[in-house]
Formats: structure tokens, sequence, C-alpha cells
């Protein structure tokens, strides 16, 4: 799985399989474009993920600015699909989770906002960008950031994945949390390599 076609087609089957309740959120977070039906009385309404606007070039642009370079296949999942929210269920096999994140949480993709909930996610943590740590994403509930491991890059160009639980790391300051050394003690590894971060999210529409 290392083409943009072929990650658009695992989306779009994931997004057939998903439960309608995970297509709900409350008015203000949908664009009208991706809007599928009413309001209903709590202020809820379903939406619908489309094809994504995402250029390569504004993906080339957020590396840039933050000095990283993105695995192909994450790349590839940018730019694939708007969605209001989108998580995946951590399990390796039934009952058991990498890790102890029981689910991973992208930043939102809607229409019309470009890459920004991924720039918030960078800001928010920016120093851990200087000791080698890429936030992509977000492990359960907001419990702290999920990241590439820059500094154990594979030859492929893809790198492991790890999380940081936040309360583990509200004893370091802005400065202390760009040494990689003091992070190291907190390190969760989550997954060997984006490959088998998507083979997870993937793996109930395996055939």
């Amino acid at each position: 799985m290392d083409k943009k076609a072929d990650i658009r087609t695992s989306m779009k089957e994931l997004f057939a399989q998903m439960d309608e309740a995970f297509f709900m959120d409350v008015e203000e977070n949908v664009p009208i474009e991706m809007r599928d039906g009413n309001v209903d009385e709590e202020g809820w309404i379903k939406w619908k993920p489309l094809p994504s606007q995402i250029t390569e070039q504004e993906v080339r642009e957020m590396e840039e600015k933050y000095h990283f370079e993105l695995p192909p296949l994450l790349r590839s999942f940018i730019m694939s699909y708007h969605y209001v929210s989108l998580q995946f269920d951590n399990e390796s096999i039934p009952g058991v989770y990498w890790s102890d994140c029981t689910f991973v949480e992208f930043p939102r993709l809607p229409v019309g906002q470009g890459l920004k909930a991924f720039y918030d996610l960078l800001d928010q943590w920016s120093p851990l960008l200087s000791a080698g740590y890429i936030p992509f994403a977000i492990a359960e509930d907001d419990q702290g950031p999920v990241c590439l491991n820059a500094g154990s890059r594979h030859k492929d160009g893809d790198y492991p994945i790890v999380w940081f639980f936040h309360e583990d790391l509200q004893h370091l300051n802005e400065d202390e949390l760009r040494i990689r050394s003091n992070l190291l003690p907190h390190v969760q590894g989550l997954f060997p390599s984006s490959v088998e971060m998507f083979n997870v999210m993937f793996k109930h529409i395996r055939h």
C-alpha cells in the first residue's frame, strides 16, 4: 500500500463500513458542502466524506515550514479525503492493543480549512520537533501526541510511530521538551511504521 490511489480506495471502503454514529457532529463543525441531511433537535448533523482538495504543494509547504518529511503513505492519506473527524481502533488483534492507547485520532480535515488542524497540532507540540518527534495525530481522548520518530527513520523513508502521555511531559518546560534525552524515558512505542499503522486502521476491510 504505497500509492495514493490505493489509500484512497481503502479510505472509501473504510467510510462505507463505518457506523452511522461516526458521521455525526455538531452543526458548526460541518461545512455546508459536507452536510448530509438536516440538523437534529440537539444541534447535530450527519456529514459525508469528500475527495480531498489538498494538494501536494500544500503538504510540501507544511513540511518545509517545520523542517521534516512525511512518509509517502501518510502524505497520500492527507490528500485522500476530507472528513470532519476520524479515529481508528488500535487493536493489533481483537482485544489486544498496541501500547496503552486504545484509539488514534487524526486532526480534522474538513473542506475549506486546508491543513489548519495539522498546523495547530504541530504548533501545540512544536518543542517535540527539535527533539526529533513529529506530531501528526492524538492518542485517545486527547491524552497526548502521536508522533513519527524522526530519530529512527527507516531507509525507505518511513518512521516508527510513538506517543507521549501528556501528563508524563508536564514536569518539563518548553526548553526541556526540545532535548531528546529528556523525552526518551516517556516514549511509548505504538507502531513500527506508518505502513503498519494503516494496516491496523484498514484491517477490517481486508478480503
